[in-house]
């Protein structure tokens, strides 16, 4: 699926883009392949307030807030809807951060496809509460930190934006 303003990436100047092949369990293959997350867009945020940046965690594991861009959808405007729905907070966008083109690999097969995410950079558009909540069943937390966690999603990415916005 190509968004359709694939073009958004002309309008910013200085983004991180990174090119990498994740292997997968078995379980978390099929996920990935029962959501049509093959081809698919994803997108989301690295919300800054001050000296701490916006995480949602899912089991034992920390990300920024985002999720799969809708059809007809502009990538900023996904990623606003992403992080409100997964935080609460309203976003606003002030630049993009990363585009990670990512191949999902099976573990025991072989199998694999492509998923492309696009993180921008943005900041509360509003006063935000010190503790944010999710409504979103898959969400276990919602919390503002001052560091990465160690068990962040592609860590290396989220430390290097961390490191430049935050």
């Amino acid at each position: 699926m190509s968004p359709p303003d694939s073009d958004v990436f002309d309008a910013y100047d200085d983004y991180y883009r990174t090119r990498r092949r994740i292997e997968l369990d078995p379980e978390r293959f099929e996920r990935g392949i029962e959501r049509g997350d093959d081809g698919a867009w994803g997108v989301g945020a690295l919300v800054v307030e001050g000296d701490r940046g916006l995480f949602v965690r899912e089991g034992d594991t920390w990300l920024l807030p985002g999720g799969r861009l809708e059809e007809d959808e502009t990538h900023e405007a996904g990623a606003r809807r992403e992080v409100r729905e997964e935080t609460g907070i309203d976003v606003e966008i002030t630049g993009l951060g990363a585009l990670a083109e990512q191949t999902f690999v099976h573990r025991d097969s072989g199998e694999s496809y492509e998923f492309r995410f696009v993180t921008f950079v943005g900041q509360p558009a509003a006063s935000t509460p010190d503790s944010p909540r999710s409504d979103d069943h898959a969400i276990d937390e919602v919390a503002w930190r001052r560091t990465v966690p160690r068990r962040t999603f592609d860590r290396e990415l989220v430390v290097r934006l961390f490191e430049a916005y935050v």
